[in-house]
């Protein structure tokens, strides 16, 4: 779904294609697809969803704006919570482990010489996979490239190498700074 202005988004329930309350937006972020500008919004969960399906965490989950159907006194999603929790909490691989994703949200981003990228915050799956996670970058950085602050940049899923208490990457911040201008025009 377009929208227009998603900080009118920010305090307002969340409910499932079947009306069942997630939990309410607490945060935004301007996504990296120039050609369709979406948003990213950071769900915090109610206690029910939390418990239920999310292992008790108080960490944000993302939704991409193509996930709601609907906004008026709440934002109605088109997915269902069972469908959302089986990719916020699906395993992938981390290098040379795998870790669910949801350990990976909020988890500081660095590049193979050590540079900071950024924090993990999001990711876009398409078929049930991830097509790529989103890295929010950071401000030092956005300053330094000029880019937009609080933008997502992707991070294709082959670039982490390695994840213990960050999330390396198998690239370095020009490497990356290069793939996000071809493949995304920043």
């Amino acid at each position: 779904m377009k929208i227009n202005n998603p900080y009118e988004l920010v305090g307002k329930e969340v409910v499932d294609q079947n009306g069942q309350t997630i939990g309410w937006v607490d945060k935004t972020w301007n996504s990296w697809n120039q050609d369709y500008p979406g948003w990213f919004f950071g769900i915090k969960p109610n206690d029910n969803t939390r418990d239920t399906y999310l292992r008790g965490t108080y960490k944000l989950y993302p939704i991409y704006s193509d996930y709601i159907r609907e906004i008026g006194d709440r934002v109605t999603l088109n997915k269902t919570r069972e469908d959302l929790c089986r990719y916020w909490i699906k395993t992938v691989n981390c290098g040379p482990t795998t870790c669910p994703t949801d350990q990976l949200v909020e988890m500081p981003v660095y590049d193979r010489n050590h540079s900071r990228v950024g924090t993990f915050f999001s990711w876009v799956e398409s078929g049930g996979s991830y097509q790529s996670y989103g890295c929010l970058v950071d401000p030092y950085l956005c300053e330094t490239w000029k880019l937009p602050y609080n933008t997502l940049m992707p991070i294709p899923t082959n670039y982490i190498t390695y994840v213990k208490d960050t999330i390396t990457l198998d690239k370095t911040l020009d490497e990356l700074k290069e793939y996000w201008k071809q493949q995304h025009r920043y």
